[in-house]
């Protein structure tokens, strides 16, 4: 099974204590209704423990908020729980003190987000035995035009299984997205020479496909024409370089970059939080596995287009070996098994 999200990621809502702590707050919630869109005066930037920076319309500015918990804080449906009462790209209503600091008295409801398991999120809340336990759920961002999915050529090695993981969490949600398979230089300089190109099933399939390179500038300036204008998520595995591609779309330094790590082959995480900067793109912390949230069995076989058109012997097949089902022969069945199992199983 693949495994799912395991908090290996240097944003600081993968601390489990944290979410221990915060587990402590939620019997005391309550509902909350959200701001009509209209009502709101600001956009989460970053998120920090008990307060963000938001980026105000009318100014510009960029003041440090803490919440009005009673008027932010409430509960969600089904024992879901937000980990945090905000996130990147929430529209919120901000009282300023200053320039520097403000209160969030409201939050605008979400047109869509993208979401996975929040570590540590089967949590009891003081329930009785055989009562639902709280499900906790990380919002990486809200609001969202488009999900870029980065993944590289090579350094470390293209990975369809965590592709597939935010093409299924982005269709899940309703949202747009485009896969940059990034580090095009390396194919260039013959890294990965010779070698199959295990993204092109994916425009056969119908995603679109955008190969760039941060390093040499490949298809930059089709990748900016493509996301100006739009809010949209960078994510992807660790070290496939989403920062260093903002840099160059922006042509201008933001966030920290390292090199792939020697002995294991895999990125070192830069990127320590989600970060909304003023182009209205997002830049996310890199991960190395990445949990599907609620969404059922049924639902999940609506997030693999390529099996719309399939005639199966069995009404509401789920492509787990029952007679007659004509998804086995699909390129991506293997990976649709491995999420279709760990769904199943609870684990995402």
């Amino acid at each position: 099974m693949v495994p799912k999200f395991r908090g290996n990621s240097e944003d600081w809502l993968d601390d489990e204590k944290a979410v221990r702590r915060g587990a402590k707050k939620a019997s005391s919630a309550r509902l909350v209704t959200p701001l009509s869109p209209e009502e709101a005066n600001g956009t989460v930037a970053e998120v920090f423990p008990n307060q963000c920076r938001v980026r105000l319309d009318k100014s510009g500015a960029k003041p440090l908020c803490a919440y009005r918990r009673a008027l932010v804080i409430g509960d969600t449906q089904d024992g879901i729980r937000d980990r945090t009462p905000v996130a990147v790209g929430d529209r919120v209503k901000v009282v300023s003190n200053s320039r520097d600091s403000g209160i969030i008295e409201g939050v605008a409801l979400r047109r869509n987000f993208l979401s996975r398991p929040a570590p540590g999120r089967e949590v009891r809340d003081g329930k009785q035995d055989g009562e639902e336990a709280t499900r906790f759920r990380h919002v990486i961002a809200a609001n969202i035009d488009l999900v870029a999915i980065v993944a590289s050529i090579d350094e470390p090695e293209f990975s369809p299984g965590l592709v597939d993981r935010f093409l299924v969490a982005s269709a899940a949600a309703g949202i747009e997205v485009l896969i940059c398979v990034s580090k095009s230089d390396l194919v260039v300089r013959g890294a990965s020479s010779g070698q199959e190109r295990p993204w092109r099933l994916y425009s056969d399939i119908g995603y679109e496909i955008l190969e760039v390179s941060a390093k040499c500038l490949q298809h930059i300036d089709e990748l900016r024409c493509r996301i100006q204008g739009k809010q949209v998520v960078f994510c992807g595995q660790s070290g496939v370089g989403k920062t260093s591609l903002l840099r160059a779309l922006l042509a201008t330094d933001i966030g920290r970059v390292n090199e792939i790590s020697a002995s294991t082959g895999r990125g070192r995480h830069t990127t320590t939080s989600a970060v909304l900067l003023d182009s209205g793109w997002i830049d996310t912390p890199g991960v190395r596995e990445f949990g599907i949230f609620d969404v059922s069995p049924e639902e999940l076989t609506t997030c693999f287009p390529e099996f719309a058109t399939l005639k199966c012997a069995v009404s509401g097949c789920l492509h787990r070996d029952e007679p007659g089902c004509g998804a086995t022969s699909m390129a991506r069945y293997a990976s649709y098994r491995r999420i279709l199992e760990s769904v199943i199983a609870g684990q995402g």
